[in-house]
């Protein structure tokens, strides 16, 4: 058969390799030394190094959204805007999953599957739950904003108070243009030792710039396009014992892109800070 590779008809191809790997190596006296396993398998990445980042104010002067949370006193602060990225306790890192369709029998009854388009999962955050309860309300704002209140009169205004006045039975809800509520969310993972290599130009020690550069270590940095929230889970309260409240959020996006720093060089520095 035309374009058939003799090499697949053999028995144990493709290779396996080595079952077991060299972990000595000869030194200048020529004697054997016996390497850690961070030698031989490297640094493994921890997963409480990461941050995430809402960009709530990142849409300019005609952002809609923006000035809505900011006339309701959530994000007219530049500190507590920095806040709600840290108030996130865990996520999850999106991915993506290939659709497929199924040929059957068209082939000799060989049951074949193509792929047919990608789909990205939803993915979660989940917040520590400040007394103010400014994080709750950032988010019930949020999906307020997407699915307003309306009264005979129009629109229901929102105010710091929230929608509590909102409570007559022919209040009805209108959605909002998708654009004027959608928002790029970020996910960076990097490692501890970001802050060493604070000077994004040489590899050299910097104890005064502390301001959190990605710099010339590596890291990897997760862009959810088109993401807006879709659910907040339920908060069991209880008096059996006190711990922090917590809310987990749920997000819906259209897709998602990849932003890698090799970390290798000043020529691999992205030029962004973490915010």
């Amino acid at each position: 058969m035309a374009g058939e590779n003799p090499e697949l008809r053999k028995s144990g191809y493709p290779e396996i390799g080595p079952l077991y790997i060299k972990t000595t190596e000869a030194r200048t006296d020529g004697e054997a030394r016996l390497p850690g396993a961070l030698e031989i398998f490297g640094k493994l990445s921890l997963s409480s190094q990461f941050k995430v980042a809402l960009h709530l104010t990142s849409g300019g002067t005609g952002d809609v959204l923006s000035s809505y949370l900011t006339r309701l006193g959530l994000t007219n602060q530049a500190e507590k805007n920095e806040y709600y990225n840290f108030y996130c306790a865990e996520t999850t890192v999106p991915v993506a999953t290939v659709d497929t369709f199924e040929e059957s029998g068209s082939r000799q009854g060989v049951i074949e599957k193509f792929p047919l388009k990608r789909v990205y999962t939803p993915f979660t955050m989940t917040f520590y739950v400040d007394n103010d309860y400014r994080l709750i309300r950032l988010f019930e704002e949020w999906m307020n904003y997407i699915n307003p209140v309306y009264t005979n009169n129009g629109i229901f205004p929102g105010s710091e108070r929230g929608q509590g006045d909102a409570k007559n039975t022919t209040d009805f809800f209108r959605l909002r243009y998708p654009d004027s509520y959608k928002r790029i969310i970020s996910v960076v993972k990097f490692e501890r030792n970001f802050i060493k290599y604070s000077n994004p130009y040489t590899n050299t020690l910097n104890e005064t710039n502390r301001a959190g550069q990605l710099g010339n270590v590596p890291s990897i940095t997760y862009r959810m396009i088109d993401a807006f929230p879709t659910n907040i889970t339920g908060m069991p309260v209880s008096y059996e014992g006190s711990t922090i409240l917590k809310t987990t959020v749920e997000f819906s996006y259209s897709r998602y892109v990849i932003e890698r720093n090799a970390g290798t060089g000043p020529g691999d520095f992205i030029g962004e800070t973490l915010s």
